[in-house]
């Protein structure tokens, strides 16, 4: 990346590996996935009825897909 100490939320291309794999693995990637798990759970909780509301996008390829957009509502 150019100025890749500086955060960019909107960098593009962001070619990057996220949590790795073998031996190149993330040690908080255990952590980030229980915090996600617990969030969404309590986000379910507060909001019962919340249900999608229009088709999800995803971006990248055959390794690794991220969930980009997921539209919802109810409450």
């Amino acid at each position: 990346f150019t100025e890749p100490e500086r955060f960019d939320i909107g960098r593009s291309p962001n070619h990057h590996l996220a949590f790795g794999a073998g031996i190149h693995a993330c040690p908080g990637s255990s952590l980030a996935r229980l915090q996600a798990r617990i969030a969404l759970a309590g986000l379910l909780r507060r909001f019962p009825r919340l249900e999608q509301a229009g088709p999800e996008r995803w971006a990248g390829g055959y390794a690794v897909r991220a969930l980009t957009a997921l539209p919802v509502r109810g409450g």
